[in-house]
């Protein structure tokens, strides 16, 4: 075997059996902290880490699931390479690493290093893939790279950089727990499991008459049945109800005015703006009633506190980034952006973030790559074909399609999958067979979140970091992505073998005066190869993993090094208060490794220090002034534009609008693949639709019918739901993945792939965030007979 292709950090050695193990569920963002049982190799048992300081042992019933992710017949467990007639040859790592690398070296001898990209990353709460993608990409020099983020967050990343100038790291949740006044939008927490053990504060919420509780939804959800006030926006309007309330707030003079004087810029332009908007006529497009619309209105402006909890049914439809905006507008004229019992600024654990202050465009519709939780700005999975589809000679080429599944997961599988069929190269690194894994050129084997070293970077309220170990052993040829973008890195020649003396000093860097000298010594010789910022940062990366890396209990922990040194640099207050000992410390290396210590030694989780309450404001709003930017022109020339054109009228070939992402008890993201961990009756993929439409159909409950959009077409049993707006149809998320049947081994499509149905171009002009809450479609009855 070639020194370059070395292993540094294979298979992970753990117990057969063990009990109580430490862990996380990578279900959701919530990343709920878990115990677990472990017998012969296989989870048992799963419960709630009372331990740890984030959850507290919260859990949904989606946990249950986790040993059906882990185990089940299409796991990978070797590289494979397709052949000429389509199908997959087991081939050995040298062999895979040898072609691929010398396949990508001829396209970057050939092209732009735009030309090789990077789709994925981070699949929910293991995020470790990231430190080996990450210095592999900027090692290339490739700005181009795509991920699920970009799919549904990333406006507002976009517009806390222009109002705050806000870092990448921020987020501005809402302090549901304590608020006095709870505004609910295009999420239903009681059954999504949204925010901090949301059945247990929504409960506390619901029970206390001194608080309220308003849910923006145009079905009836389990939340919006419980809440105070529940007011039906029609689907895609929510952009109007909320112009109407910042109108009905300025207009009265309802503002904060001294929050406005101290924390705020271009108030009085913004307020210019919105004179010419009538809420009459919000209420009006929104499709819900003035008295609601106003009411709402003069209470969020009149509550001690109030706050703003929002997700995908406002991101994942029409006026995407317009909506971002006007729930940063009123939070700000109300004085409950950054402050406790609003919506707070927090942080993900690490050093300060910071962006590049000009980010690669796209070529095709020159939307900006977005920074948002990782240093590298983001595109949308929406633009990738078209990035492919071009006769621009920096077009994508070659793809990298890392712990993601883009035929089920994003916009329009049709045109990714022509898209794709047009690549001179497509690596697909996968704990499975997926449906993109199977027109992938070579398909390489990684762990399951359960079988390595893992972390996720998702900002809470605190600074709560959480590192846990392997829990069962996977394939024996299974590699950690560090690993492999580490030998890939080293077989292209990017980055030479890390030099001796770096070696040397890694053995002393977990010493306050070692860590130093060493960070000093390879940044040093990182840089003096120069390149640019980002293939220095690739040197950087790849030598950490390489030299450090080999003293730690696994080489893919040397990132996390990296990163409790930046916080204790950055986060000293918070660091005292939490940690009393790091008190003791002068010398901020040695509050490095104390984090990182205890990080080893608390895989429950730990408090690593909490985000200041009484400003703020400050963590998230980096101006120098510390005040907000309100006033964009380019959105308020849209607000103004819609403020005065009715909602255009749906094409009428397409009667209905379909939620393509209902969510049920029985949804969760597509990495599971096993769909026995449904329990209960069916079927869990329907189409849900009120009764009296169904009659007007001639559909009996449970009949199949037909859905069309332009797109193409999805057939499925109908589910009456008296919940469901009239005119408005939900499909339940997750579902379309391919598995085997149990009795025939045939691949069975299980439920519905709404992406199948979606227009690639129907999407957000400032994100291409696609519109996956708002797909215009027709239904008929289904012809069974065919």
């Amino acid at each position: 075997m070639s020194e370059t292709r070395t292993i540094i950090n294979g298979p992970a050695s753990v117990p057969a059996n063990a009990k109580d193990v430490p862990t996380v569920c990578v279900f959701c963002t919530h990343n709920c902290s878990l115990t677990v049982d472990v017998k012969d190799n296989v989870i048992t048992a799963i419960r709630g880490d009372e331990r740890n300081p984030n959850t507290g042992g919260y859990m949904c019933n989606k946990a249950q699931a986790i040993p059906n992710y882990v185990r089940h017949v299409q796991r990978l467990e070797h590289p494979l390479k397709r052949m000429p007639d389509g199908q997959y040859q087991r081939i050995s790592w040298d062999q895979a690493i040898g072609e691929i690398s010398a396949k990508l070296n001829a396209i970057r001898k050939k092209h732009a290093p735009r030309a090789i990209a990077m789709f994925g990353l981070g699949g929910q709460g293991n995020h470790m893939d990231a430190f080996g993608a990450l210095p592999f990409m900027f090692s290339i020099n490739s700005p181009v790279f795509f991920n699920a983020l970009g799919q549904e967050k990333t406006q507002h990343a976009l517009v806390w950089r222009h109002m705050y100038r806000a870092g990448p790291d921020i987020y501005l949740p809402a302090d549901e727990a304590k608020s006095d006044y709870v505004l609910v939008m295009g999420t239903n927490p009681l059954i999504s499991n949204r925010g901090l053990k949301p059945v247990d504060e929504y409960k506390k919420l619901t029970s206390d008459a001194g608080r309220k509780l308003v849910v923006i939804d145009p079905r009836i959800s389990e939340t919006a049945k419980r809440a105070d006030r529940h007011i039906r926006v029609k689907p895609g309007g929510d952009a109007y109800l909320l112009m109407g309330f910042v109108a009905t707030i300025l207009q009265e003079g309802l503002q904060n005015k001294a929050f406005i004087e101290s924390r705020v810029n271009g108030f009085e332009d913004l307020a210019e703006g919105f004179k010419g908007v009538d809420p009459q006529k919000m209420a009006e497009y929104a499709g819900v009633s003035q008295e609601d619309l106003v009411l709402t209105a003069r209470e969020f402006a009149a509550a001690p506190s109030a706050c703003i909890a929002w997700d995908l049914g406002v991101e994942h439809t029409v006026n995407s980034t317009l909506n971002s905006y006007l729930i940063n507008v009123m939070l700000l004229i109300t004085g409950n952006a950054g402050r406790e019992k609003g919506n707070l600024f927090v942080q993900q654990f690490g050093p300060r973030g910071r962006y590049l202050e000009t980010q690669a465009k796209a070529l095709v519709s020159g939307i900006e790559a977005i920074p948002f939780i990782l240093p590298i700005g983001m595109f949308s999975p929406n633009l990738v074909a078209e990035e492919i589809q071009n006769k621009h000679p920096d077009r994508i080429r070659a793809l990298i399609v890392d712990s993601t599944n883009p035929l089920v997961s994003y916009a329009d599988t049709k045109a990714l999958k022509a898209a794709f069929e047009e690549l001179e190269l497509m690596v697909v690194i996968e704990v499975a067979m997926t449906e993109t894994a199977r027109v992938a050129d070579y398909v390489l084997p990684a762990p399951v979140g359960y079988e390595k070293w893992e972390y996720a970077t998702f900002p809470h309220m605190h600074f709560t970091p959480q590192l846990r170990p392997p829990v069962v052993k996977g394939p024996d040829e299974a590699l950690p992505e560090q690993e492999i973008y580490y030998r890939l890195t080293r077989a292209m020649g990017l980055v030479p073998k890390a030099p001796r003396i770096l070696h040397m000093l890694a053995k002393k860097a977990r010493s306050p005066l070692g860590a130093p000298l060493y960070l000093g010594t390879l940044a040093a010789l990182a840089a003096v190869r120069g390149g640019g910022l980002y293939p220095i940062l690739g040197r950087i990366m790849t030598w950490l993993y390489e030299t450090l890396g080999q003293t730690l209990p696994s080489p893919a922990l040397a990132p996390l090094w990296l990163i409790c040194q930046g916080y204790a640099l950055t986060h000293r207050k918070a660091l005292n208060k939490a940690i009393p000992e790091a008190r003791t410390h002068k010398n901020p290396f040695a509050v490095g490794e104390l984090v990182f210590e205890k990080l080893l030694a608390h895989p429950e989780g730990f408090l690593a220090g909490e985000l200041p309450l009484e400003d703020n404001f400050k963590v998230g709003c980096r101006h120098r002034d510390r005040k907000a930017r309100i006033y964009h022109a380019e959105w308020m020339a849209d607000i103004k534009k819609l403020a005065l054109t009715s909602p255009s009228q749906r094409d009428p070939s397409y009667p209905f609008v379909l939620n393509g992402g209902l969510r049920t008890g029985w949804t969760a993201n597509t990495i599971v693949r096993d769909p026995a961990w449904r329990k209960g009756k069916g079927p869990h993929c329907a189409v849900w639709m009120h009764p009296s439409d169904a009659a007007s159909l001639g559909v009996g409950d449970g009949d199949m019918v037909r859905l069309e959009t332009r797109r193409g077409f999805l057939e499925g049993p109908a589910k009456f739901d008296v919940n469901t707006a009239i005119g408005h149809l939900q499909i339940p998320n997750g579902f379309g993945l391919e598995y085997p049947d149990p009795v025939t081994g045939k691949l069975k499509s299980v439920g519905m792939l709404v992406n199948s149905i979606v227009d690639i171009r129907d999407r957000d002009p400032y994100t291409g965030i696609p519109h996956t809450k708002y797909i215009q479609c027709r239904v008929i009855a289904a012809d069974v007979s065919v």
